[in-house]
Parts: structure tokens; sequence; C-alpha cells
């Protein structure tokens, strides 16, 4: 894909050489005896001088390389990513998002890889494509987040898009990545910030496409919540252990007015209640503390849950002599939205046309 994100400049100079003159020029690469500019001989001069003209033609191109699109994605196992690449064909039966299947399948049925987006998932590095979700699946590469998000960004931005991957299983906000200003820092958040901080120092290094570059921090997309709210301390200091890690965050890694996506635990759909419900209301009021209000959403993602797949595996479907069907349109148990591809695509992309609408916001440029 070329995309419009070099600013080239095309010159056409016609470039006269003078004999027995004073030399006019610079001697410049563009063309000796001219600065750069049309030299306009009259005839009497090119008579009288006894001149050789020779018609010159120039093309230079300027360019000038943008600064690359950084987006952390972090969180624990569902940002990870346990959606089965091989489930993504049942995405295009459903009736308001199928569109989107022609989107990211190419006509011989594989995959589209990006050639404009890069990922880093703790190491695990390359254009984005199918298969940087968790790893050692049986069945097949997995998807989390980033691939529905890095279509949409990729789509959108001239800019090259750099997705850097943080995420780890069974962790939580009140220990694991607790903030420096609630006590911490937990374990994870270091490594959060220490992973982002050397992906970004040897950016050049670990993708050579980038090198010579810049960046921008363009935004936070924040996807966890199962380990905090099935304790209910936990559950209820949810919004202020998340809020101050958002802004220990911004500021460590310098970038303190990005904006945040913060997807919702969406397992059991628009059915939930109990602590799911109550654990939902503790993530939307995060978008609501004042210092962080305008520039932090909450991304739904219930009504991209799949209550077909669900109700499958209430059946028992998934480990009977049917469970085929199970298994062409999930791979895994609820918490994991049911190991969808599907699912875990479509809340990609409402994550990535969230941030979008957060990106008129404003936000710092680190470099």
């Amino acid at each position: 894909m070329i995309k419009l994100e070099q600013s080239l400049a095309i010159i056409f100079l016609l470039c006269t050489t003078v004999c027995g003159q004073p030399d006019v020029g610079d001697h410049s690469e563009l063309c000796p005896g001219a600065r750069g500019h049309l030299t306009i001989v009259l005839p009497e001069q090119r008579e009288s001088s006894r001149q050789r003209s020779t018609a010159r033609l120039a093309l230079v191109q300027t360019t000038e390389l943008s600064p690359v699109k950084v987006f952390i994605l972090a969180g624990q196992s569902n940002m990870q990513g346990k959606g089965a690449a091989k489930t993504l064909p049942w995405l295009g039966e459903d009736k308001a998002y199928g569109h989107l299947l022609k989107t990211i399948q190419n006509e011989d049925g594989t995959w589209r890889k990006r050639d404009d987006v890069w990922i880093d998932y703790l190491g695990r590095r390359g254009p984005l494509d199918v298969g940087f979700g968790s790893e050692g699946s049986e069945h097949g590469p997995l998807i989390g987040p980033e691939y529905g998000f890095g279509m949409v960004a990729g789509d959108h931005f001239d800019e090259p898009v750099l997705l850097i991957k943080a995420a780890w299983g069974g962790k939580d906000v009140a220990e694991d990545f607790k903030a420096p200003g609630s006590g911490g820092p937990g374990p994870f958040y270091v490594k959060t910030v220490e992973h982002v901080k050397d992906v970004l120092k040897n950016m050049g290094t670990y993708f050579p496409d980038l090198d010579g570059r810049s960046y921008e921090i363009a935004g936070i997309v924040w996807f966890q919540g199962w380990n905090d709210m099935v304790d209910e301390e936990k559950r209820q200091a949810y919004t202020a252990n998340l809020a101050q890690m958002l802004r220990d965050l911004r500021r460590d890694l310098n970038a303190p007015n990005a904006p945040v996506v913060i997807g919702e635990l969406g397992v059991d759909g628009d059915k939930a209640k109990g602590n799911i419900a109550e654990f939902r209301n503790a993530q939307a009021a995060v978008a609501e503390v004042p210092d962080l209000k305008g520039n932090v959403i909450l991304t739904r993602t219930a009504p991209y849950y799949d209550q077909h797949a669900h109700q499958l595996f209430e059946d028992n479907v998934w480990q009977g002599p049917e469970k085929q069907k199970y298994y062409e349109i999930a791979s895994d148990r609820p918490y994991h939205y049911l190991g969808s591809g599907k699912i875990y695509f479509l809340m990609g992309h409402a994550f990535g046309k969230d941030m979008l609408q957060l990106q008129t916001k404003g936000n710092d440029i680190a470099q």
C-alpha cells in the first residue's frame, strides 16, 4: 500500500550555461550554472555570447518523514488475545457486521497482513497479521484486539502505525498493575513502562522500516478486569485504582494527555448481572473522573458477545459428539470471550473507532 505520507516536489529546471560569461550560479547538484531557479537568457544574449544551451530535466524528491503513530495496548489475558483466527469466517454471518469480513480476508481465504502497521508484543514483532495473540493454542494462530484495532488505525492514518502490546494473563490493577500513586509500582506496571520505553528507544532497530523517524504516543488502550471483578474489595476500589494508574502511566511515558480507551468487560454480553454488571459501572466511572473526563472513554464490548456460541457452550456441545459445531465459531471458555475471532476482531475494531474520536482532543508528542 502506497501512502501519501511523504512530501514530493517535482521541479523542472531549464538550465542554461553561458560560455564566456561570468559564472552565474553556485554549481549546485540540480543544475550547474543555476541556483535552483530558472535562468532566462534573451535571444540577443544567446547570439552575442555564442551560447551553447542544454535543456535538462531534474527530478528532486524532498522527503520529510512523518512521526510514527504509536498506540499502547495493555491489560491481562483478553488483551493477550484468545480468538482463534480459524473462527474469523463466522464474522461473515453477522447481520450487523458481516460486511467487515471482506476487509480482512483475501480472495484466497488468507488473512490480510498490513505493510503500514507494525506490532511488538513482548518481543514478538513484525507487520500486523493474525497470530499476535497468545501462543501455544491447539486451535492455531490467535488474535487479540490488536488485529481489529490495527486495521482501523492503518486505514485511517497516512503515517506508519506501531502497536506496542504489554499484556499478561491473570493480573489485577489492585496489586499487579498498581500505580506508584496508589502505593506501587506493581511489578507489571513496571514491566509495561519498561517494555514501552525499550521499544521506543530501539524502534529503528526492531523495525528497520521505521528507522530515522520520530514518534507520537497517540493513545492507550486498556483492556483488563476479570481478576479485580471477582474480588469484592478490589472491585470497589477499581475506579480509583485505574484512574491513578492511567495518570501515572501517562506521566511515566511522557504523554500526559494521551487519549485512553478502556475496554468494557463484556463477558455474558447484555445479559450480564451481579459482579460483572457492577464492575462495568466501576469501569465507566473512570471516564467521568474530572481530570480524566474528555479524553478517556469506555468502549462497550457487550454488544459483540456471541450469544449463539455461548449457548453452545452452556449446552456442552463443545465437548460432545457435535463439538465441531462449536469449534467452527469458538475455541475457549466464556471468560475468554469464547475464543471467538469474531468477538476479538469486533472489540478491537470498536476500540479503534473510539480512539479516532478522541484524536481531535489532541495529544502529546514524545520523542
